[in-house]
């Protein structure tokens, strides 16, 4: 008897092919499995690996900290804010702030902005604001900038505006380091931020000028998640928020944004970002134009 499959003469009281591993039919045309592993199980752990993949690429696509939305507009928005005190060296302070208006409205922390309690303690030409490249987060253009704190609700939220109103401009080299007037590049909310609620766990990122990187003169972008509500309007992040980071843009995946980073709490273990809720913010915003309603 000759295998069909490759000729090789075998014994008629075999089940399968000893040269090609072939199964065997019958004359009744009844087939012999072979004995151990079928043929098909390969293919179906194949298929099934695939399966598998596609679940996990799947998962690693819609969770994924890439964001959907151009960053370079996020990124021109996010400005640096330095503010110089009357009363010392020591005591001038700087943050980062948005962009909310094409006019030059920044919202920022009022914990940036030297102060007492009944007025700033800052130079009449105000403090000075940064804009970066979009393309690198290092210092492009400089502008003034007027602090607008509002008594008592300033206190309370840690919220305070500035308004840009003149270009820089540099005794020594004669010449502005801006443009004014002109129209700013505002953080805008994407639409699909309307109805978007912020989840624990899910991925955030941070935009900012914290002094342990590049000494706070350009735009620093950090990873993290939503760790936990705190109470109060406030949200607890991983992501790395530090001296500097205050007043800046809390964005989630789709660019809607989450808040304003403003405080860290920490152990000997462990350091957390705190971020002020965009509920606070429209609590803020909503106040302040109460008052001249």
């Amino acid at each position: 008897m000759f295998c069909k499959y490759c000729g090789k003469e075998i014994d008629e009281s075999v089940k399968f092919c000893k040269y090609c591993g072939e199964n065997i039919v019958l004359p009744d045309g009844q087939l012999i499995k072979q004995k151990g592993f079928s043929k098909k199980i390969p293919l179906i752990i194949l298929l099934f690996s695939f399966f598998v993949f596609g679940i996990f690429l799947i998962d690693k696509i819609s969770n994924k900290q890439d964001f959907s939305v151009d960053q370079s507009k996020i990124i021109s928005s996010v400005v640096n804010i330095y503010c110089e005190s009357t009363i010392s060296e020591e005591d001038s302070m700087g943050g980062s702030g948005t962009i909310i208006t094409e006019d030059g409205l920044i919202l920022t922390n009022s914990h940036i902005i030297p102060q007492e309690e009944d007025y700033l303690n800052i130079y009449e030409k105000g403090c000075i604001v940064v804009l970066p490249d979009p393309i690198t987060g290092y210092p492009d253009e400089f502008f003034w900038a007027h602090p607008i704190v509002i008594p008592d609700i300033s206190d309370y939220y840690d919220l305070a505006f500035m308004e840009i109103y003149n270009a820089y401009y540099d005794e020594e080299e004669k010449a502005f380091w801006g443009v004014y007037p002109r129209e700013f590049p505002v953080y805008e909310s994407p639409i699909k931020c309307r109805d978007e609620n912020v989840q624990l766990g899910e991925s955030i990122r941070i935009y900012g000028y914290p002094e342990l990187v590049g000494g706070g003169y350009s735009l620093t972008i950090t990873d993290g998640l939503v760790s936990n509500f705190l109470g109060g309007g406030l949200i607890a992040t991983s992501a790395k928020i530090s001296s500097g980071n205050s007043g800046g843009l809390a964005v989630d995946q789709n660019g809607c944004m989450i808040g304003v980073p403003s405080m860290i709490i920490s152990d000997e273990n462990e350091r957390f970002g705190v971020i002020i809720s965009s509920d606070m913010i429209n609590e803020f915003i909503d106040s302040y134009n109460e008052m001249f309603e």
